[in-house]
């Protein structure tokens, strides 16, 4: 497909790598002639240096031809400006980061009058992601698929879980029949286990299970105590904030916020009137304690820096907070920081980038039985896709060992009307089942992608 990509900040590099690197032809647009000499030079694509709104830089980027235009610049009306132009000048579709409230409500008519086919509201959805998270405090990272009935969830294992050098074909009966374990992250190295893989202490495991089941199965495998998080510190009242203090204000927690810009704390009272909002440096470790930091069922740093969020995550870790979750805007500290702690990690790049990726997949394939959900997960290296199995599917009711499946892919879970289960090989996929895949080493577009 041919791309073109408003905008080189964190959101459009990341998207700009990620779609890329999954072969289609990328044109990255920014005023700051050194980001686009950068990209030019690490990735294959071709780089415009200008204003993203404006006819002739467009038309440089033969936009005419262009089948997607996404316009990510941290200005909601340049990103609406910019697709408009770019849909008036032959652009097929058209998609826009707006992070504006306001302007998400008016969606069906930007959609309808300007031709913008996908607003994204990247703030809005990482919040999401933070809430999901919450529900499963013995979890480092939780996907869902099926509308919310299946999840995966990523698990730190420890010297005490029952798991611990455990063979996965001897895992007992209670496990194997409401879960499995579908990836595993030894140091640098992922894997897709088979029966005779030993887990051991300090692997990170992703196990799918059902929504109902999987948050009592994570804490049993981590070895945590049984504790639902009432209590939630966030640091930072950044846009994220907003959105997820009501989120878990209308969930009934207590909140409090440190935020050490007034105008910032005024702006977060005036659209949350729950919780205590702090004024003060999150750096100033002393106020952290003084505002009961190590009472926190949960700990959440949301600022801008980087370095603030991973420092204050750190120190929430000495004191024994349970449910640490920490924001990176550069998603190359991810792994870094699961290293150093236990903090589960959050990146409005990452998020945005896969949603967007997967909407790509989707747009290649006419099928059907191509992608409904993508995440990707360990930086990358894994992906849990989400397909719908229609009749374009080769092995419709037969037996999955007869399956000839490519090297590092497992079919995890199978919603079939209201039952999930986690399939052996004695199962089947029929018609209208919804199919979870993890693989390694693939960009899958259909079902039938996992044929060799």
């Amino acid at each position: 497909m041919n791309i073109i990509i408003v905008g080189m900040g964190r959101v459009g590099r990341h998207l700009t790598k990620d779609l890329s690197q999954e072969n289609h032809n990328v044109t990255a647009i920014d005023k700051i002639e050194k980001k686009i000499d950068k990209l030019v030079e690490s990735y294959d694509i071709q780089g415009i240096n200008g204003n993203g709104t404006l006819v002739d830089v467009l038309e440089a980027a033969d936009v005419k031809n262009c089948d997607l235009f996404v316009a990510v610049t941290p200005h909601d009306e340049n990103n609406i400006f910019a697709c408009l132009v770019a849909n008036r000048l032959g652009a097929k579709e058209t998609v826009a980061r707006v992070r504006n409230p306001e302007f998400v409500k008016q969606f069906e008519f930007m959609r309808e009058e300007l031709g913008i086919t996908m607003m994204i509201n990247p703030e809005y959805s990482t919040a999401r992601e933070i809430f999901r998270l919450l529900q499963f405090p013995s979890a480092m990272d939780v996907e869902s698929f099926c509308n919310g009935r299946i999840d995966m969830a990523e698990i730190k294992i420890k010297k005490e879980s029952p798991l611990c050098n455990m063979k996965l074909m001897n895992l007992p009966p209670n496990f194997t029949k409401d879960l499995l374990v579908c990836a595993v992250c030894r140091g640098d190295d992922v894997y897709i286990p088979n029966g005779d893989f030993i887990i051991k202490e300090g692997d990170r495991i992703h196990i799918t299970g059902s929504h109902s089941q999987l948050g009592k199965l994570a804490r049993i495998i981590s070895g945590k105590k049984d504790k639902s998080i009432k209590s939630v510190m966030l640091i930072g009242a950044s846009r994220i904030s907003v959105y997820l203090a009501n989120m878990l204000a209308a969930d009934g927690k207590d909140i409090v916020v440190v935020e050490r810009n007034e105008e910032r704390c005024k702006q977060f009272i005036d659209h949350c009137d729950k919780g205590s909002v702090i004024l003060s440096d999150a750096n100033d470790h002393d106020l952290l304690i003084e505002e009961g930091i190590e009472n926190m069922d949960a700990v959440i740093t949301l600022t801008n820096a980087d370095e603030t969020n991973i420092l204050v995550s750190m120190f929430a870790d000495s004191l024994g907070v349970e449910k640490i979750i920490t924001k990176v805007g550069d998603p190359n500290l991810s792994q870094l920081v699961t290293r150093v702690n236990n903090s589960a990690v959050v990146s409005i790049a990452e998020t945005i980038s896969d949603l967007l990726v997967q909407y790509v997949r989707a747009k290649k394939n006419s099928s059907s039985s191509n992608m409904k959900t993508l995440y990707k997960l360990v930086g990358g290296k894994i992906e849990a896709a989400e397909f719908y199995a229609d009749e374009h599917f080769k092995y419709i009711g037969k037996p999955l060992s007869s399956i000839k499946m490519k090297d590092n892919i497992l079919i995890a879970a199978v919603n079939r009307g209201n039952k999930i289960f986690f399939p052996s090989g004695n199962d089947t996929i029929e018609k209208d089942d919804v199919v979870v895949v993890v693989s390694k080493d693939y960009a899958l577009l259909t079902l039938n992608d996992i044929i060799k």
